[in-house]
């Protein structure tokens, strides 16, 4: 069952959560695109991800959270770029993005649909970002955690589903090996060298393809762009209130 927002906020809104925040974000920052012409699809709950993200320096973003899991307004200053909808039905014209971020999204829903519906929101040769539990690692086993909930994947299974719906990884790591236990975490750094294939979570750079083989990795410039333009307006969503840093002394 797919966590709730409320449930999602509170892991991240720990000590716990925050470190697993930081450090999946330093795994997605060298792929995510943050230049004037980036236009980015967010999918699930990624926004611990995104926090230096300013959405007003970039073409496009959008932050798809999942109707069953619940949305507020992102960010919490300036315009919205949340949207609530069926991840499966996404409000958007074909080819409308370069990219897609998806976190506690592709464990939760049908999967083969969901990259199905991705394939056709994504511009020729755009990316797809994956954050997803993996099979083999401690991680699905502590249902404390969001990672620890949903389907989990092993990477011959998750490869296959990728590749049946036309995306082709190009860059693949695991991460967070140590389990989630107070006082192990000093583990984590030596135990990823030491055991990378138990890693709690794959992260999955692939691209779009047209059925056929693509080359080796290297950043492919997007063939296309669409106008931009949605099915139906974005709801209004409730704003996450601002709160004030800690002074310290």
């Amino acid at each position: 069952m797919r966590p709730g927002l409320d449930t999602l906020r509170a892991y991240y809104g720990g000590a716990d959560g925050r470190r697993t925040a930081r450090l999946l974000a330093q795994i997605i920052a060298p792929v995510v695109r943050t230049d004037a012409s980036a236009r980015l699809l967010a999918l699930g709950y990624p926004a611990p991800l995104l926090q230096g993200l300013d959405p007003a320096r970039i073409e496009r973003l959008c932050m798809v959270m999942p109707a069953d899991q619940g949305a507020r307004a992102w960010p919490r200053r300036g315009p919205s770029c949340a949207v609530s909808a069926r991840e499966t039905e996404l409000p958007f014209v074909e080819a409308l993005f370069d990219q897609a971020l998806l976190v506690h999204a592709l464990e939760f829903t049908n999967a083969p649909k969901l990259l199905r519906e991705l394939w056709r929101v994504l511009a020729p040769a755009g990316e797809l970002i994956l954050i997803v539990p993996n099979r083999a690692g401690m991680w699905t086993h502590f249902e404390s955690t969001p990672f620890g909930q949903g389907h989990p994947f092993g990477r011959n299974g998750l490869g296959a589903v990728l590749r049946e719906a036309m995306f082709e990884p190009v860059a693949w790591k695991t991460a967070l090996v140590a389990p989630p236990v107070r006082g192990l975490k000093w583990l984590d750094r030596p135990l990823t060298r030491l055991l990378p294939a138990l890693g709690g979570i794959h992260f999955v750079l692939a691209r779009k393809t047209d059925g056929l083989a693509i080359s080796p990795v290297g950043r492919a410039q997007t063939a296309s762009r669409a106008a931009a333009g949605a099915r139906r307006p974005v709801p209004d969503l409730p704003r996450e209130p601002h709160r004030r840093a800690p002074h310290r002394p």
